[in-house]
């Protein structure tokens, strides 16, 4: 194992970490590297261990196994106030009783800095956050994005190594959140500090991360920059999870060319084999995005399905058509929001891909 200056170079590592509680795993081996500076966003549903996996980084749970490192000095038994870092909440968690400048300048009242210096910090903060008008106003004044900076200047008023947020714009409406995550995005890159961000809405994790975490049951599915998250999903559960994509499941055949065929309920396909191998009869499993398939596929393409049309969904930028396959399953099929429907509600119709536009799942 690396010692020394290559360790520094990492923000955060963590190191085979488990937590149980009773008979519960909550979090089950996890391992994760975040480099200097990185936004990296833990996303999964609801109990798949990502806001544990948060409060064991933060030293408010203690794990049962493994090791903590922060800028490469080993923090798993220290307690929160030792581990250069700082923490945002959903709710904020703002004091109700303290003006704005004053829940502002707390955390550097808590490390002992000179007067002078904590006023002259919480002015340039409120500065650099818009805020200074409502220095002087209290929480309950406040509306909820103003609570969200004020919260959000409060963590990163003592330049901590790292910043842990917990599902930090949950509360604000929708119409305000692509504002926020915009301005929290431009402001973690200027001040350079690593934001380990938890959330379980995709939109915010493949918008904001550097490096997005998949994690399910406990434990991480897999970790990657969003693009590779998305156009390759790893696993099955991955492939379901992440929106826009179609999950096929079958049984292996042959390997024709670097392509596997897979003989599913609804037709054989052509998948390419990659690295993954798996014996004639094995089970298997592939998918392909919406946005990759083909309306009205030609002889070229010989990945082909035929679906009536369920459903067509318009969400702006994008037009899902929603077709039922013969085995009950259902297909996703995108197409540009702007241009007009393919086809209709009721409608039998006849779809594709290309081999190459598939990725076969790792067994």
């Amino acid at each position: 194992m690396p010692e020394g200056p290559l360790l520094t170079q990492l923000d955060l590592e963590l190191r085979g970490i488990r937590k149980r509680y009773g008979s519960f795993t909550a979090v089950d081996g996890v391992s994760l590297e975040v480099g200097k500076g990185q936004f990296v966003c833990l996303l999964g549903p609801s109990g798949c261990g990502k806001t544990t996996t948060l409060r064991c980084i933060a030293g408010l749970e203690e794990p049962d196994d493994g090791d903590i490192l922060i800028g490469g000095r080993e923090v798993t038994g220290d307690p929160p106030w030792k581990r250069d870092i700082a923490m945002m909440f959903q709710d904020f968690a703002l004091f109700p009783h303290m003006s704005v400048a004053k829940q502002i300048g707390f955390g550097l009242e808590m490390q002992g800095r000179p007067r002078a210096e904590i006023e002259a910090r919480v002015r340039e903060v409120l500065a650099s956050f818009e805020i200074l008008p409502l220095a002087d106003r209290r929480p309950a004044s406040l509306s909820g994005g103003q609570k969200q900076r004020v919260a959000l200047a409060r963590a990163m008023v003592t330049e901590p190594r790292i910043l842990l947020l917990d599902e930090p714009i949950g509360a604000l409406d929708y119409s305000l959140r692509e504002t926020v995550m915009l301005e929290l995005k431009l402001l973690q890159q200027r001040s350079g500090i690593s934001f380990i961000w938890v959330t379980h809405d995709q939109n915010e994790a493949f918008s904001l991360g550097d490096l997005v975490v998949v994690m399910n049951h406990a434990r991480i599915e897999q970790q990657g920059p969003p693009e590779e998250i998305l156009a390759r999903p790893r696993t099955p559960f991955v492939a379901g999870f992440v929106q826009g994509n179609n999950v096929f499941r079958g049984k292996a055949g042959a390997i024709e060319a670097g392509l596997l065929r897979i003989v599913t309920e609804v037709g054989e396909f052509l998948v390419p084999a990659g690295a993954h191998t798996a014996a004639p009869g094995a089970l298997v499993s592939f998918s392909v995005r919406a946005e990759r398939i083909i309306d009205q596929p030609d002889a070229a393409v010989r990945n082909r399905v035929t679906g009536r049309c369920t459903a067509v969904e318009f969400f702006g930028a994008v037009r899902r058509h929603v077709l039922e396959l013969a085995d009950g399953s259902l297909l996703k099929y995108d197409q540009f929001g702007a241009l007009a429907p393919r086809f209709v509600t009721g409608q039998v119709v006849d779809l594709g891909w290309r081999a190459e536009d598939a990725v076969l799942h790792a067994p």
